[in-house]
């Protein structure tokens, strides 16, 4: 890959991984990295399905720095692991990402060594397998938050980036942080409770954005959707045969698996570590966690 790269096209990975939200956490990923690195050595790609920790300031530039380092650690132990492709959430800095990707539209954009910001929509190869990535969401708590600090409107999943997603034709496997309608009985459970009790017209807006991914999901008719967002492991298969998986986010059970790609869209979850794989000289101090609020 190339720092601003238009095709996308990686052949030659049978399988990669795909995780849930990580909300810039240093310790999880302290743990996580490594022990996909060892269960799955041969394993190249992360995709990650938004709320990375794509932050302002020096918390974000903190965590990029950890990932790396982590990850250059997975190859000084032998992993082949390389880049993290994010397909964006909802709880990152979209202002800032917004600028990069107007600086080269309809392209990936490199945030450091190994993770890149996949565009809103964005289609690409993984040996045969056509995936689909839509990033976005809706923040339903973003009354409590603060614009341009810790919400950011654009966020939104808009109408133009779903009739582009829908124009792309058909995919094999699409990557999104927002949920679909009708998806796993873990998220449906939330969704029709609203544990949390957040407001009637942030409810609705995160309706809207439920149907934005809803429509591209049925006009594209993926074997296989994955999600995060919702903080909730579980996987459905509906009538018609697809699938679609929630992930688990960060300190959760069930937020990193590995998805084969011979066609089987067999998935097996990492389990969770206690401790990194490395000894403690290896680890990094001055890379502390930033815990944001669990709420999706």
């Amino acid at each position: 890959m190339t720092p601003h790269s238009d095709d996308l096209t990686l052949p030659g990975e049978t399988r990669a991984a795909v995780a849930g939200d990580w909300h810039g956490n240093h310790m999880w990923i302290q743990q996580k990295i490594p022990a996909l690195a060892r269960a799955h050595p041969d394993v190249q790609t992360i995709l990650h399905l938004g709320d990375f920790g794509i932050w302002p300031g020096p918390t974000g530039k903190k965590f990029l720095t950890s990932v790396d380092y982590w990850v250059g650690k997975a190859r000084e132990a032998g992993s082949n692991l390389s880049r993290i492709l994010v397909t964006v959430g909802n709880h990152e800095d979209h202002d800032r990402l917004e600028k990069r990707f107007a600086s080269r539209p309809g392209e990936p954009i490199q945030l450091s060594e190994t993770v890149w910001a996949l565009p809103r929509p964005y289609r690409f190869t993984l040996n045969g397998v056509r995936f689909l990535s839509l990033g976005g969401g809706a923040s339903v708590d973003f009354p409590w938050r603060a614009e341009g600090r810790t919400w950011w409107p654009a966020e939104r999943i808009t109408d133009e980036q779903v009739d582009a997603a829908i124009a792309g034709g058909a995919a094999d496997i699409m990557l999104t942080h927002e949920t679909v309608n009708g998806g796993t009985r873990a998220i449906e459970t939330i969704l029709a409770s609203n544990p949390h009790g957040f407001l009637l017209h942030a409810l609705a807006y995160s309706a809207e954005s439920r149907m934005q991914v809803t429509r591209v999901w049925n006009a594209v008719r993926p074997r296989v959707l994955f999600h995060g967002h919702m903080h909730a492991k579980d996987m459905i298969t509906l009538p018609d045969g697809r699938s679609v998986r929630s992930l688990g986010c960060d300190q959760q059970a069930g937020n990193i698996g590995v998805l084969e790609l011979d066609g089987t869209d067999r998935f097996t979850f990492i389990p969770r570590a206690d401790r990194a794989w490395w000894p403690r000289e290896a680890r990094r101090p001055d890379l502390r966690p930033w815990r944001p609020g669990r709420r999706p």
